[in-house]
């Protein structure tokens, strides 16, 4: 009787993590489809593999239509900026494409592409269930580099 009781415990507990992770999945979608949320990244990494903790105040935020972008850049870039703010990736744009797509270990992949730009860039953020987040940028003026972090909610 003892072993069923405790066999029986297992299984509501077990159905009860299962039910949380389905719905924190769903919440992730939902954040994602909305085109509401902030990404603050942790860490940068550049190609050659160096890793670099980043200070509070770095963004990546999509806020409908519109896509601000304040993310520092350490790398090769192929050609000189125009302007100071082609440094990094500092902008702000209304024109991007945007996807979102089911990834593989219970993930989503969004990828940005800016269109407006002189030289346009991509952004591949890999979404996990918790909120975690990984940002792979794709630019044809630089090298890529990578940024790991959270994402949240705008309300």
């Amino acid at each position: 009787m003892k072993r069923i009781l405790l066999i029986f415990c297992f299984a509501c507990i077990a159905l009860l993590q299962i039910h949380a992770q389905d719905s924190a999945k769903a919440t992730i979608k939902t954040v994602l489809d909305a085109r509401r949320y902030e990404f603050e990244p942790n860490n940068m990494t550049s190609s050659k593999g160096k890793s670099r903790h980043l200070t509070p105040g770095y963004i990546l935020k999509l806020k409908g239509d519109t896509l601000m972008v304040y993310l520092p850049y350490v790398g090769r870039a192929y050609s000189a900026p125009i302007n100071s703010s082609d440094a990094g990736f500092d902008f702000t744009t209304t024109n991007f494409s945007y996807t979102v797509k089911e990834g593989k270990k219970k993930s989503y992949i969004v990828t940005i592409k800016t269109k407006d730009r002189v030289y346009n860039t991509e952004f591949t953020l890999t979404v996990y269930d918790d909120g975690t987040t990984y940002v792979r940028t794709n630019s044809t003026d630089k090298d890529p580099v990578s940024y790991n972090g959270d994402i949240k909610e705008i309300k």
